[in-house]
């Protein structure tokens, strides 16, 4: 049976920072070195699901924060209010068009770790149109198994914004870890949850040391204090002396500058965290800190703080562009180089200097001389 996903992404407007930072839902955002919505679709191909398409109320700027790190196959289509869910029905009939029998509805939201292959068979036990998933306290899941042929009922759920159902429907009990990730605190329980080994997925990286992930490319200098566990993405920074405790998470072309001190908290990836700072009980990045104990979320405008990192490719291009401009000056002078020929140690020390040896400024003596680039000066006293 041809099983396939369609991922939702947002379409809840209950409050700036429900399920966001920064404008940017969670589901966008790395944990431990991938984005939530990757870690979901990884989950999702372990039961077979064919293929996926995403639909996110986010804006272009915003979705490459986790695009960068998904196969590039994904459709992903964007809608704000009405057009969201719009945009889920358009993308619930392409896939029924692509031959999918069975569409597996799951709305991030919440992070669920739950037997999807469960879920589907019960729903096809009960040949029902429409089931849906909710946990072992009977709270729905925003999860739905829904046969291709019933488009009517597929868009009368998405129209009601997965709240009504066209008919009767029924709803099954799944077990599993299920983290809601409505509010900071949860995004940051989300990372120590995985530590704990309470969710079941694993830092991308290498463990150098118990309870120490590192990513590819990751430099840690040798004064830095990392207490387990810990987690340093990929391309990462960590300059002398800054400390890292508690569980603290550090995502991908990150720089913590000296001294400063990340404890009990994530930072989001591209993000640089100034010097001698105290970083504590809370999410920072997309110039932002949110302090879960504070229940606060402040936008940070001094670059001494909290900045942004340039990414990758605007780093490449800017060498590129260097490049580009060395070259014709370098190409102008024929890649000729001035060959010194070798020097004998005997003929050295008897040759007067050629500086020595070269003419007076035809100007008068009290303007300056212009002495040779090659010209080596060392001081006559050593405690000058």
């Amino acid at each position: 049976m041809d099983v396939k996903a369609l991922i939702l992404v947002g379409g809840r407007e209950d409050g700036p920072s429900y399920e966001r930072l920064g404008g940017v839902p969670f589901a966008l955002l790395d944990v431990l070195g991938e984005p939530v919505i990757g870690r979901v679709l990884k989950h999702l191909e372990k039961v077979g699901v064919s293929g996926a398409a995403i639909v996110s109320d986010v804006s272009a700027a915003a979705a490459p924060l986790a695009r960068g790190s998904l196969r590039p196959d994904l459709v992903w289509s964007y809608g704000s209010g009405a057009q969201f869910w719009r945009a889920a029905e358009n993308a619930f009939s392409e896939l029924a068009q692509a031959g999918a029998e069975l569409v597996l509805v799951v709305r991030v939201g919440a992070y669920a770790e739950i037997d999807y292959e469960e879920l589907i068979q019960c729903h096809i036990d009960r040949q029902n149109r429409v089931t849906s998933a909710c946990d072992e306290d009977g709270i729905p899941l925003d999860v739905f198994v829904i046969s291709a042929s019933r488009r009517n009922d597929a868009a009368y759920l998405f129209r009601h914004e997965l709240r009504k159902f066209r008919d009767q429907h029924e709803q099954c009990r799944v077990e599993g870890y299920v983290n809601w990730l409505e509010r900071a605190s949860d995004f940051r329980r989300l990372a120590l949850d995985s530590f704990a080994g309470i969710a079941k997925f694993r830092p991308i990286g290498t463990e150098i040391k118990p309870g120490i992930w590192k990513g590819e490319g990751a430099r840690i200098h040798k004064s830095a204090r990392l207490l387990a566990p810990v987690f340093i993405g990929a391309h990462s920074r960590i300059r002398a002396l800054a400390v890292l405790t508690r569980g603290s998470v550090v995502e991908h072309h990150c720089h913590i500058d000296c001294g400063t001190v990340v404890e009990n908290s994530t930072v989001l990836p591209l993000t640089s965290v100034g010097a001698a700072l105290d970083v504590a009980h809370s999410v920072v990045g997309l110039q932002r800190i949110s302090n879960f104990r504070r229940k606060v979320e402040i936008e940070i405008v001094d670059t001494k703080l909290i900045t942004n990192v340039s990414s990758s490719p605007v780093k490449v291009l800017s060498s590129a562009a260097g490049l580009l401009l060395f070259l014709p000056k370098w190409i102008a002078r024929g890649f000729r180089s001035r060959q010194v020929p070798p020097v004998t140690l005997p003929e050295a020390s008897t040759s007067p200097s050629a500086e020595l040896s070269s003419p007076e400024p035809e100007n008068d003596a009290t303007a300056k001389r212009e002495f040779s680039p090659n010209l080596i000066v060392a001081r006559r006293y050593g405690n000058e």
